[in-house]
C-alpha cells in the first residue's frame, strides 16, 4: 500500500504514523468550496485513488473530463497534473476558456497535440465576414494559458488543421513559453508560418530536431513560405533531425541552403514543391544531406534521375516515398493526354524499381483522377 501510494503524481500526500493524511500544497481553483489545509482520509479512499492513479494515466483526454464528472474522489485523481501529461484535443468545437480551464491540471504536461478543431457554429444573421473576422485567432488567449502553464515542461507541440482559429502567432506564444521544446508542427492553411515567426522560434526554443512547418494545400497565402524560411530554418536549427517543408515558394536556393546548413537531417519531407530534377537533387545534395536516411515527397513532381542521384548520394537512405497525383503534374488533368502521359511517368517511376538497391527502398504511391 505504501508503496502504491509513493508513485510520482500522489507526491502532495503524505502517510505518517499512524494515520493517513492528505496535504494539498494548493488548492485546485475548480473546487467550489476550498478544501482545509490538513485533510483526514481513511486509509480505504487512499488505496483507492492510488489505484485510480495506475489506471487514469492511461486515458485520454476525453475519457479524463468525463470520469472528473463521476465523484468527488474520481474527480480529485482525474484533475491531478500528473495524469495530464499528454492532452490531445482534436474533431471538437472547443472556447479559449475551455483551454485557460484546462491549463489548471496541465502543469506537466510534454506533450500537446491540437488538430482539426473547429469554430463556433455561424450565426444565422452572421455575415461570412464577420464570422471570420470574430473566430480568428479565437482559441489564442486559452492557449497561451496553456503553454504558459506547461512551460518547460512541453517537449511536442502540434497544431494542425485548425483553420482561422489558431495562427502562427502560436508559435510565438511557444517560443515565449515552451523553451525546451524538441519537435513542433504547425500546419495550417489559411496562416502558414512565416519568416518572422521562424525566427522568433528559434531564438526562443533551440532544442527543437523535429519540425513540420509544410503549408497545408490549397494555401491561401501560397508565398507566405518561403526560400527566406528555409534559410532561417537552417540557421536556427543547424542539429534538425527530421524536417517537413514545402509550397511553391520552395526552391533550389531554400533548399540548397537548408541542407547546407542542417548536415544531420535524417527525414525530409517535401509537400508540393515545384518539380524536383536532376539538377535540383545535384545541387542539394551537393550542399549535404550525407546522412538522409529517409525522403518524402508529397504532392512534388520528381523525375527518376532525381531518384537515381538521391539514391547514389545519399548513402545511408533506406526509404524513399513518392506520393504523387495527376493534378500535381497537369492544369487539366481530366484529358485523355493527361492521363495517358501521367501514366507513362509513373510507370518510369515504377521502373526504378528493378535498379539494384530501390526494390525496397522506393514507394510509389499514385492516385489517378482515371
Amino acid at each position: 500500500y505504501e508503496k502504491l501510494f509513493t508513485i510520482k503524481g500522489l507526491k502532495d500526500c503524505v502517510v505518517a504514523t499512524g494515520r493517513t493524511e492528505v496535504i494539498y500544497s494548493k488548492p485546485y481553483r475548480h473546487e467550489k468550496s476550498p478544501s482545509k489545509t490538513n485533510e483526514v482520509i481513511s486509509p480505504e479512499i487512499l488505496k483507492m485513488r492510488a489505484a485510480l492513479f495506475c489506471i487514469f494515466t492511461y486515458l485520454d483526454t476525453k475519457t479524463l473530463l468525463r470520469t472528473a464528472e463521476v465523484c468527488r474522489n474520481w474527480r480529485f485523481v482525474a484533475r491531478h497534473p500528473a495524469v495530464w501529461t499528454r492532452v490531445l484535443l482534436e474533431n471538437a468545437r472547443i472556447s479559449s476558456k475551455f483551454l485557460t480551464t484546462l491549463s489548471q491540471w496541465c502543469t506537466q504536461t510534454h506533450s500537446l497535440i491540437l488538430q482539426n478543431l473547429k469554430p463556433r457554429q455561424r450565426g444565422k444573421k452572421e455575415s461570412k465576414e464577420d464570422y471570420l473576422k470574430t473566430t480568428r485567432g479565437c482559441l489564442e488567449e486559452g492557449l497561451e494559458a496553456l503553454l504558459k502553464a506547461t512551460g518547460s515542461n512541453l517537449l511536442i507541440l502540434k497544431i494542425s488543421h485548425c483553420p482561422n482559429l489558431l495562427t502562427d502567432r502560436s508559435l510565438w506564444l511557444a517560443s515565449c513559453y515552451c523553451r525546451a521544446l524538441q519537435a513542433v508542427t504547425y500546419r495550417s492553411a489559411t496562416d502558414p508560418v512565416g519568416q518572422e515567426v521562424i525566427w522568433a522560434l528559434g531564438a526562443g526554443c533551440r532544442d527543437i530536431i523535429s519540425l513540420q512547418v509544410a503549408p497545408l494545400h490549397p494555401c491561401q497565402q501560397p508565398a507566405r513560405f518561403s526560400n527566406r524560411c528555409l534559410q532561417t530554418i537552417g540557421r536556427c536549427w543547424p542539429h534538425l533531425r527530421a524536417l517537413g517543408v514545402g509550397g511553391a515558394g520552395c526552391g533550389i536556393q531554400g533548399l540548397a541552403s537548408l541542407a547546407r546548413n542542417c548536415m544531420r537531417l535524417q527525414v525530409l519531407e517535401l509537400d508540393h514543391v515545384s518539380e524536383i530534377n536532376q539538377e535540383v537533387a545535384a545541387e542539394v545534395c551537393r550542399e549535404g544531406l550525407k546522412g538522409l536516411e529517409m525522403l518524402v515527397l508529397s504532392s512534388t513532381p520528381v523525375t527518376p534521375k532525381a531518384l537515381l542521384h538521391f539514391n547514389s548520394v545519399c548513402r545511408n537512405l533506406k526509404s524513399i516515398v513518392v506520393q504523387i497525383g495527376i493534378e500535381d503534374y497537369f492544369e487539366d488533368p481530366n484529358s485523355p493526354e493527361a492521363r495517358k502521359l501521367f501514366d507513362e511517368m509513373v510507370n518510369k517511376l515504377q521502373a526504378l524499381k528493378k535498379r539494384p538497391g530501390f526494390s525496397k527502398i522506393l514507394h510509389v504511391k499514385a492516385d489517378s483522377l482515371c
